[in-house]
């Protein structure tokens, strides 16, 4: 009876413990960020008429949170942080802001943003 009873304890452990491993990638209530795409102008006096597409991600979390990346069309879109250097983590409180320049794609051509946190993860859509 003792020897069936370990392979049974074990192999419940195993099974356990790979549902707590797939836990730690799960998905992060969309509602956390406000994820916005515009158009803003960037024109001065000695370069007239210019735009720049801007991603803006502001949080909705009344806790801190930490963005680990941001991925645009899977990573097929560029960006760089808009009008500062931008590097990660990103630390967020409460109605901060992450604005992103594009770089690689325009405003048209955005479908997808996955925002990566020490929460988990969240992704937003666009028509």
């Amino acid at each position: 009876m003792k020897i069936l009873i370990k392979p049974i304890l074990l192999s419940t452990i195993v099974v356990t413990s790979g549902w707590m491993l797939s836990g730690c990638s799960s998905s992060l209530d969309p509602n956390t960020f406000t994820v916005e795409l515009s158009v803003e102008d960037t024109s001065n006096w000695y370069a007239q008429n210019q735009t720049a597409t801007v991603l803006t991600i502001r949080s909705n979390s009344p806790d801190p949170i930490e963005a680990k990346n941001v991925s645009i069309n899977n990573g097929q879109c560029s960006y760089e942080g808009y009008r500062r250097k931008i590097q990660y983590p990103q630390f967020f409180k409460m109605g901060q802001v992450l604005k992103l320049q594009l770089t690689g794609c325009g405003y048209s051509n955005v479908a997808q943003v996955d925002v990566e946190t020490d929460k988990g993860n969240a992704s937003y859509s666009f028509q």
